[in-house]
């Protein structure tokens, strides 16, 4: 039961890390509404799994060929701001109302399930920081907690679903913005997760990839 606890404990501190997945989590479930959210996240956190196998059985070889290739850093971070300059463009220079033609056109253009699925997957995929962050856990629950065993899927299995539960509601809340927000709100939001997406981007240029 301990170890459970423990578990419920991280996911919960993981689920209100202030990376570039959590705010476009949100700003998704505003303008996209529950269910692209949802598949987007469900994406995101089964790529955490792979990662977090990956960090059990090759953590060594990762961290080698993290130093070897520093170039990885630079992709991803234009990747980041390349995503933060189109948010951003998005919202602040086509400031225009949509008439209710484009609305409907917008509605067809919904992402669907399977697209937002992998988005959320190749979000994690290019970002070195959160297979880190998961060699890092990995290295805690073993070394400090001294989880071994059975015992470690008990353990990251209540991280992962304490992450999911407060990541839906995390996208139960902000969907439901998206109805009481004005058109010059959801604006401000998007180019505030474009310029955000953009700080990580230069910030993961500027930082050396340690673990």
């Amino acid at each position: 039961m301990t170890i459970i606890l423990h578990g419920v404990l991280f996911g919960l501190l993981l689920s209100f890390l202030l990376g570039p997945a959590f705010f476009i989590l949100i700003e998704t479930s505003i303008s996209k509404g529950f269910k692209t959210a949802f598949f987007f996240d469900l994406g995101i956190l089964v790529s955490d799994a792979i990662y977090l196998l990956a960090s059990f059985f090759v953590a060594k070889e990762i961290n080698t060929w993290l130093h070897e290739n520093p170039y990885i850093k630079y992709v991803t971070g234009f990747v980041f701001i390349l995503m933060g300059g189109i948010s951003f463009y998005k919202y602040y220079i086509k400031k225009s109302e949509l008439s209710s033609t484009q609305k409907d056109n917008i509605e067809k253009e919904m992402p669907s399930p399977i697209a937002s699925f992998m988005k959320g997957v190749g979000l994690n995929a290019i970002n070195p920081g959160v297979l880190i962050y998961w060699i890092a856990a990995c290295t805690y629950a073993t070394e400090t907690l001294e989880i071994s065993g059975l015992n470690l899927i008990y353990y990251f299995g209540a991280t992962l679903s304490t992450m999911l539960l407060v990541d839906l509601g995390k996208i139960y809340f902000a969907s439901k913005l998206n109805k009481k927000l004005t058109p010059k709100n959801i604006r401000s939001i998007g180019m505030g997760v474009g310029i955000t997406l953009i700080f990580f981007g230069i910030a993961i240029c500027l930082k050396d990839v340690n673990v």
